[in-house]
This record gives structure tokens, C-alpha cells and sequence, in this order.
């Protein structure tokens, strides 16, 4: 099998990374810059880009993440304990 789910699965890949510049843009809104090493990796296949952002609970030290890579993180992520999983935001 060539193409299809193979590329796609992929896609998905999860990076840690750290905010080094927050900058305000108005009332509301406000840019934030990430960096670090592993997103030496991250690749931007072009027009209708997203990614997600995860948020470690208070009182965690990091991102509670699924092992589970590729296609199968989403229901992964669902299947940890809602109290324990990272938060996730979604971005365009």
C-alpha cells in the first residue's frame, strides 16, 4: 500500500517546546513565540496548517500525552483520565 494512511499518519508528531517571547497585540490578543530542539523536527506541509497545543493540569510538571503515536493519539488522549490528560487548545 503506497500513499493514503501511511503519509497521514505521518503528519502527526508531538514536540515539546517552551514559550521565549510573549509579545501583546491588543486587549485581547496576545502572540506568543515557542522554541526549543525538537522543533527542529516540526515541518509545514503548506496552506491549512493546525496544530494543537497541550497544557499541563495544575500541580503537573508537564503534558500528561498518549504513548499512542500516529492516527490513533486522539482516541489515545481520550482514553486517559480527563482529570489527568493534558488540556488540549486547538489552532489554525
Amino acid at each position: 500500500m503506497s500513499g493514503g494512511s501511511e503519509n497521514l499518519a505521518a503528519q502527526y508528531d508531538f514536540f515539546e517546546a517552551q514559550v521565549v517571547r510573549t509579545e501583546r497585540l491588543g486587549p485581547t490578543m496576545l502572540r506568543i513565540t515557542f522554541g526549543g530542539g525538537q522543533l527542529a523536527r516540526f515541518a509545514s506541509g503548506g496552506r491549512d496548517q493546525s496544530f494543537s497545543l497541550f497544557l499541563p493540569h495544575p500541580g503537573q510538571a508537564a503534558p500528561v500525552l498518549p504513548v499512542e503515536e500516529g492516527e490513533g493519539w486522539f482516541a489515545a488522549w481520550r482514553a486517559l483520565p480527563e482529570d489527568v490528560r493534558a488540556v488540549m487548545r486547538s489552532y489554525t
